[in-house]
């Protein structure tokens, strides 16, 4: 085949800066474009009168705008005339204008009451009560869930700063067994402009993960809501890596022990890399940030978890 050498146009910091250009996302905003077609029609039209639209649906359009606009216009695009943040707020306040939903909480899901519930539960976990969520998963995931990305609610506009993003919700709900048992789990919203190839490919990578026997939450189930995917999970107990410090490990282990402590753990993340390889599972990304350290007093040995798979996929 023949080589094709495709030019990129010149650059230019003077360029004009079109609101019509970020009105609505785009096919090629997906890594997936099919999963274009799955979003609500309302986010693809550029009406942004807040009479033509639920409060859910407007405040959902306006956080899918601002998230947009951070990721054009933040000071690590390779674009120079994409590198300036308060040109992205003037663009999102052009659209908007001066509304007091600005200063609320993103919010980047559905409240679709037609849509019928629908739960998928592992083998392992069909004791679970799912009728809470069944009621209204939207009221306890997004707003009864604790938020396991940032301590407080993140408004849409951060001190006069857009988001990069926020749109794949990772929430800790608690679920009964039926004999009335309580069990953590995390939750997260599946976020359609991050899928490669379906919305619950992680889901399937999380049950790969269990049948190699390599470190990684148990998947629970899926669930489907009121316009919303969510993936559910075990939470792992521990420490996310990017926490542990020397003077964190000095505090449970004394002076002496830190270097020994940091060199295992380092080569626990290591072996991990290597398992994950030869079981055909590639991680494009080893971030302390995804991977939960816990230490086992009894057998002295550390434990590395990974936790976040969204970066991750099956090899061909």
């Amino acid at each position: 085949m023949e080589d094709r050498n495709f030019e990129q146009p010149p650059q230019s910091e003077n360029l004009e800066i079109k609101k019509e250009d970020f009105l609505v996302p785009r096919r090629g905003d997906y890594k997936n474009f099919d999963m274009f077609a799955l979003e609500p029609d309302y986010l693809k039209t550029p009406d942004y009168d807040r009479e033509n639209f639920t409060l859910h649906q407007y405040r959902r359009k306006i956080s899918e705008l601002a998230r947009r606009l951070g990721l054009k216009f933040r000071e690590k695009n390779p674009d120079p005339t994409r590198q300036n943040r308060e040109t992205g707020l003037k663009v999102f306040h052009e659209i908007v204008g001066e509304v007091p939903e600005a200063r609320d909480p993103l919010i980047f899901y559905e409240d679709d009451n037609s849509q019928q519930f629908y739960a998928g539960p592992m083998p392992d976990f069909q004791e679970l009560d799912f009728s809470a969520l069944e009621e209204n998963a939207v009221e306890v995931i997004e707003r009864g869930g604790k938020n396991l990305q940032r301590e407080t609610a993140r408004p849409i506009l951060e001190n006069g700063i857009l988001p990069t993003d926020d749109n794949s919700r990772i929430r800790e709900i608690i679920l009964r067994r039926k004999d009335g048992t309580e069990i953590p789990v995390v939750s997260k919203r599946v976020s359609l402009t991050k899928v490669r190839r379906e919305p619950f490919e992680e889901f399937q990578i999380l049950q790969r993960v269990q049948q190699e026997g390599l470190p990684g939450p148990k998947p629970i189930a899926t669930i489907e809501a009121r316009g919303n995917k969510y993936i559910l999970m075990e939470k792992v107990e521990g420490i996310p890596l990017k926490k542990i410090t020397p003077e964190t490990l000095q505090k449970y282990f004394g002076q002496s022990d830190v270097q020994s402590h940091i060199y295992t753990i380092k080569a626990k993340v290591e072996e991990l890399k290597q398992r994950y390889a030869q079981s055909g599972i590639i991680r494009e990304d080893w971030d302390p940030k995804d991977l939960i350290a816990s230490y086992n007093s009894e057998t002295q040995e550390w434990v590395v978890t990974p936790v976040d798979f969204e970066k991750t996929k099956l090899k061909e």
